[in-house]
């Protein structure tokens, strides 16, 4: 098994023990094959606490060195967030570092937090989610060196609102998953739905249509902030839709 969205201690919400070398004993208990670490890099976050950046100069000293006696394969990787606003500056930190594996997200709607429920406010259910959607699209048709897509679908974890209508979003996600194929880009799939929506993002309805129109490629990650999470739920993953 390979977990490929994990976060160590230098992600700023990240447990202060989740250190490249914790992780990797914790992979050796599990029987994990390999790890790609994934830590985040937001420009212009709306969150504080994200304002003060990851080094990566001096992450990927870190990381090379616990690569060099390191049991198992272990994979320099980033999670990215998208903001049209930042997309230059994006592409330019990518093309920067000799990252393996680039997760592509959404964390931040029109320069608003999405944790604190600020973009909500006003919105209806439709309309939120409409915008998450389409911002998505924009992220996939905007940015190119970027390797899969992260947690498509999660934003009702931290909406005011239930979880959203496939039907109603369809015609959007269509074009999401039309895009990542076109490009020849991977779908993730996400297992810390489950914690709060039970189910993997992205919901199954969006993995079927995935395949249906001829996607192949997907990532599995658990976005693990913390040791004990690694790997989480992935006995729960529905393998036989893949």
């Amino acid at each position: 098994m390979k977990d490929t969205h994990i976060h160590t201690h230098y992600s700023k919400d990240a447990s202060r023990d989740a250190t490249f070398e914790a992780y990797i004993k914790k992979a050796l208990a599990l029987g994990f094959t390999s790890l790609t670490f994934t830590d985040h890099h937001d420009i212009d976050p709306a969150h504080p606490l994200f304002r003060e950046p990851i080094d990566f100069d001096a992450y990927i000293k870190d990381f090379n060195q616990v690569k060099k006696t390191s049991p198992i394969p272990i994979h320099l990787g980033v999670e990215v967030g998208y903001q049209r606003h930042v997309k230059e500056e994006i592409q330019s930190f990518i093309k920067k570092y000799p990252f393996e594996h680039v997760i592509l997200s959404v964390h931040y709607l029109e320069k608003k937090d999405l944790y604190t429920q600020e973009f909500f406010k006003g919105k209806t259910k439709e309309e939120a989610y409409d915008i998450y959607f389409k911002t998505c699209l924009e992220a996939i048709e905007t940015i190119d060196n970027f390797t899969t897509f992260g947690h498509l679908d999660y934003i009702p974890r931290y909406a005011p609102f239930d979880d959203y209508d496939y039907d109603y979003h369809k015609v959007v996600i269509d074009d999401i998953l039309n895009a990542l194929i076109k490009k020849e880009k991977a779908l993730e799939i996400n297992t810390s739905g489950f914690i709060t929506e039970k189910r993997q993002y992205p919901k199954e309805e969006v993995i079927l249509r995935y395949l249906e129109l001829g996607g192949k490629k997907f990532t599995y990650g658990s976005d693990a902030h913390d040791v004990k999470d690694l790997g989480r739920y992935f006995k729960d993953i529905k393998r036989d839709l893949f």
